[in-house]
């Protein structure tokens, strides 16, 4: 009986401990408006591709989500798991959309991947509506390959909603990715490694179910 009675105070100090956590932290939800940007060059011209769909979560620390202006620069309590469709991805040219989609292995990874490891505070926003500066770790998937990424990332607020900015650079290859080098009338395009992640994300706080 004493053994039973100490597992039950164990498994309920793990439930309200559990409890606590959750509600310690504030849940936002994707909106629509949310913007995905691609930038490259190749030998004949640079070229981008966009998509506006960002799919997922976030978490963050309540005390900080209600109001950063309160907050110590530092490590910050957040949870972020986000996708984008590959196919989403479009430069307003079918040829290029074609080529781009088959080097990301698109029928095999259909989605690009991040979660979040890391945030931390730079420094105090002036104000709750921010801008928020902040230092951003994770993993992003792309082509069934993850890496270790880190950049900035700027929030900033309008009542519940929150919107999360930044830029990533980041290589093709570091992902399995072969620089595309399709062949044209005149001969061959042989675009760079390097390419410029830019992002828009729009979340809103997540309604209670």
């Amino acid at each position: 009986m004493k053994t039973l009675r100490t597992l039950s105070f164990g498994a309920l100090a793990l439930v309200l401990a559990a409890s606590l956590t959750a509600a310690d932290m504030t849940k936002f939800d994707s909106q629509p408006g949310s913007k995905v940007k691609l930038d490259g060059s190749s030998n004949i011209h640079d070229w981008s591709v966009e998509g506006g769909i960002i799919a997922g979560t976030m978490e963050l620390d309540s005390k900080f989500a209600a109001d950063p202006s309160k907050t110590a620069p530092g490590k910050i309590a957040a949870k972020v798991e986000t996708s984008l469709p590959v196919r989403s991805l479009k430069s307003g040219k079918t040829s290029m959309d074609s080529v781009m989609h088959t080097a990301m292995k698109q029928p095999q990874f259909p989605k690009i991947e991040y979660r979040l490891t890391e945030l931390t505070l730079k420094e105090t926003p002036k104000t709750a509506e921010g801008p928020i500066l902040l230092e951003s770790k994770g993993n992003l998937t792309v082509a069934g390959v993850t890496n270790a990424v880190s950049f900035p990332v700027t929030m900033t607020r309008s009542g519940k909603s929150l919107k999360a900015s930044g830029t990533a650079n980041v290589k093709m290859t570091s992902f399995g990715i072969t620089p595309p080098s399709p062949k044209i009338s005149f001969g061959l395009i042989t675009t760079d490694d390097a390419v410029k992640i830019t992002f828009e994300w729009n979340t809103t706080v997540a309604e209670a179910k």
